[in-house]
């Protein structure tokens, strides 16, 4: 590398940009999990709604159309839920981008330990292909992975709080007599 410029820490600005890069990507990396956290408390809620209606369900004289409604946007949450934790492929569109020689599937493409290896010291010889590479994979995650599952654990609780609205709307309709069975 051509002459490093030091910081008052003593760090080069490469190490600066690539200090800055490793934050950023393990705080995209961070909330990711906070959104699998959230998921897995909409999955429990919603599975415990489900069991439980579904079991009044087969018990109720009245009721049905409300517990039929709970069951289903309680079913519909948690299962909207279970696809922000593991994505299906579709919703990433992994193929439409370029990945970077971070991204642990494209690590598991090289024949070997040493071939990577000498592509990671060809990257390192270039501070501006080590940022390009670092951006690629902070881009990457926050485009094909923190969204897609964070608009995923958004519907999830879209349908929760249709489900609540809507078994409400049918409790209070069942109530008035406005239902024949």
């Amino acid at each position: 590398m051509e002459s490093e410029k030091y910081n008052e820490g003593g760090m080069s600005d490469g190490q600066v940009t690539v200090n800055f890069l490793e934050g950023l990507t393990s705080k995209i990396i961070d909330i990711t999990h906070t959104v699998d956290n959230h998921a897995n408390v909409m999955i429990g809620i919603n599975t415990g709604i489900f069991v439980l209606v579904v079991s009044l369900l087969f018990k109720a004289e009245v009721l049905r159309i409300t517990l039929g409604v709970v069951a289903g946007f309680s079913f519909i949450s948690a299962f909207s839920a279970m696809m922000a934790i593991r994505l299906p492929r579709f919703f990433t569109r992994k193929h439409l981008h370029e990945e970077s020689v971070l991204h642990a599937p494209r690590i598991s493409k090289f024949n070997s330990a040493d071939i990577y290896a000498k592509k990671l010291q060809e990257i390192m010889k270039n501070e501006d292909e080590v940022f390009r590479q670092y951006s690629l994979e902070a881009y990457n995650l926050s485009k094909y992975y923190y969204a897609p599952k964070r608009r995923m654990l958004a519907w999830s609780r879209y349908f929760f709080v249709f489900g609540v609205m809507f078994s409400g709307l049918f409790l209070l309709l069942e109530k008035l007599h406005w239902f024949i069975y």
